[in-house]
């Protein structure tokens, strides 16, 4: 059986590897630079930034399991933040350093847009953006977000109904280097406490396990919230980071912020609001499949349960 996957961040490579250790042959194809999705990094040369994703938790038993395996080989860390009732754990070096050894052995074609599905003798062909198209496949498993996933179904009249019960708030993140005398005596944390509509997270990349410690630059990490991002969803890079900006100044400790590097990015599709409440939706008359955190909820732990759950289901 071969198999293609549309997205390769946590759901595609669970799904991958699954269908892989049951002798399928599976193609994952990512828009992206690489592999992982909202587990991602940027700015190593600056000591690097975890912009999407913070942390992955494990509440299943199964999924504890796992993470445990990953623990074990080196690959993720506890992180245990006062006031938390959950052990949290961050992939190291970088967020995303887990997905990228996941896909060790995989076949990953990134840099690549799926525009379309084209059924032809039986078999599935993806349309790609700016090349020839992939083929022949039987079976395609798309874990995109719902609404794109939902695009590339439609023409096929499968799940649409679904996929658009799905929702989600965006998130506009930004990434920080700023003097280190002048952020003031900051909590020995890795997130700090703010009080401000504007901001949901605010991260200190110097304090989280296994990464480089700040130095004459303390790296940070700014989340806004959903209102926020959903409000300046279309603005540009200058005023979404000057408005952050000014919402971290009004943090105490923060009012006098000498920024060195800034750099704000967009996800449109960052939180799922809104789940559909099923593991994963398959056609199997037609071999085309859907799976993703959009489907079970907001959770790195979602994600990888949906893909293991369609792989399981796909190469029965």
């Amino acid at each position: 059986m071969k198999i293609a996957i549309v997205g390769a961040g946590m759901t595609g490579l669970a799904a991958a590897r699954s269908l892989s250790a049951r002798g399928a042959r599976v193609v994952l194809f990512d828009k992206g630079r690489g592999v992982g999705g909202r587990c991602a990094s940027r700015g190593r040369d600056l000591g690097g930034f975890d912009h999407g994703a913070q942390r992955l938790f494990a509440r299943s038993e199964r999924f504890q399991g796992i993470v445990e395996g990953w623990a074990a080989d080196g690959r993720v860390l506890p992180t245990h933040e006062p006031g938390e009732h959950a052990r949290g754990w961050l992939p190291t070096p970088a967020m995303n350093a887990l997905p990228t050894s996941l896909a060790t052995g995989l076949e990953v074609r990134a840099s690549l847009r799926v525009q379309s599905l084209v059924r032809r003798d039986r078999s599935w062909w993806l349309g790609l953006e700016g090349r020839e198209p992939a083929g022949p496949f039987d079976t395609v498993l798309v874990t995109a977000p719902a609404p794109q996933s939902r695009a590339l179904l439609a023409p096929h009249g499968v799940f649409v109904t679904a996929l658009g019960a799905v929702a989600y708030d965006p998130c506009w993140a930004l990434t920080l280097a700023c003097d280190a005398g002048a952020v003031g005596a900051l909590p020995d944390a890795i997130f700090l406490s703010v009080d401000d509509p504007a901001l949901a997270l605010v991260a200190r990349e110097g304090r989280k396990p296994g990464r480089a410690p700040d130095g004459a630059r303390v790296r940070l990490v700014v989340h806004g919230s959903a209102d926020f991002s959903q409000r300046l969803l279309e603005a540009g890079d200058d005023e979404v980071s000057a408005s952050l900006l000014a919402a971290l100044r009004r943090c105490p400790g923060l009012d006098g912020l000498r920024v060195r590097f800034s750099h704000a990015h967009r996800w449109r599709f960052a939180h799922v609001s809104r789940a559909l409440g099923e593991p994963f939706l398959f056609d199997r008359t037609r071999g085309l499949g859907v799976a993703g955190d959009g489907l079970l909820g907001p959770s790195i732990e979602a994600a990888w349960t949906s893909g293991e759950a369609a792989a399981e289901e796909i190469g029965d």
